[in-house]
């Protein structure tokens, strides 16, 4: 009896091993939205680390994580590190920047799990200013592929998206009227509203934010929990 009993536990493991396994090995999430203000206002809010907190949702979700930002700030070799206790910890690299038209980042999670994932913008030029795409690609690990069964990762993550999308859009068009532009390399920055040494004068720079109103939600986590 417990013989068959082992039997029958082993052919369901089995089972439940070859279903998981039936299960994508890539995943790719994506959102889009239309800004209607100039390429280069938008260009720059994606390109620019500096620009981030103004409408990243990772910062709503915790405004006192450190994030710590490399000499070089926007463009190719730009980097960005974070560390917070509801949003983990990982490392962000531009490594592709093309003016107007795109940027993609290497994005490597250390906490609470490790993965690698491809994070890209695109802008196509639409009516009175563009058309921004937010996509994420990556591969789905074996506990990746279980957590499927119980969360659907493109609409968990694909809410964070949205949300960012619709910040970029807020920023960009109420800049969009006073023509801004962007801080000049160099000068003195702000973010999250705290003054920042020149970024030319010191090899990385960290910031820090305090919290402006308590999140009415809980953080949602992901297996893949994107930038």
């Amino acid at each position: 009896m417990k013989k068959l009993a082992g039997v029958s536990i082993v052919a369901i493991v089995a089972w439940l091993v070859a279903v998981v396994g039936m299960r994508p090995d890539t995943f790719r999430i994506e959102r889009s939205e239309a800004i209607a203000a100039p390429p280069e206002v938008v260009f720059t809010l994606v390109n620019d680390f500096h620009q981030w907190a103004r409408w990243s949702p990772w910062w709503k979700v915790e405004p006192t994580q450190m994030v710590t930002l490399g000499r070089k700030t926007s463009g190719v070799g730009a980097t960005y590190q974070w560390r917070g206790t509801r949003t983990g910890s990982g490392r962000m690299e531009i490594v592709e920047s093309r003016p107007l038209e795109y940027v993609r980042i290497r994005l490597d999670f250390t906490d609470p799990m490790y993965a690698t994932n491809t994070t890209e913008y695109r802008l196509v030029p639409a009516k009175d200013g563009v058309l921004l795409t937010w996509v994420m690609t990556g591969r789905n690990t074996f506990v990746d592929k279980v957590l499927s069964f119980f969360a659907d990762q493109d609409a968990s993550m694909g809410r964070d998206f949205e949300q960012g999308l619709a910040d970029i859009k807020r920023v960009a068009e109420a800049e969009a009227p006073r023509g801004s532009a962007p801080p000049a390399p160099g000068s003195a920055r702000s973010l999250g509203g705290g003054s920042l040494a020149p970024v030319d004068e010191v090899g990385e720079v960290v910031v820090t934010r305090s919290p402006t109103s308590p999140q009415k939600h809980p953080r949602r986590r992901s297996w893949s929990d994107p930038r």
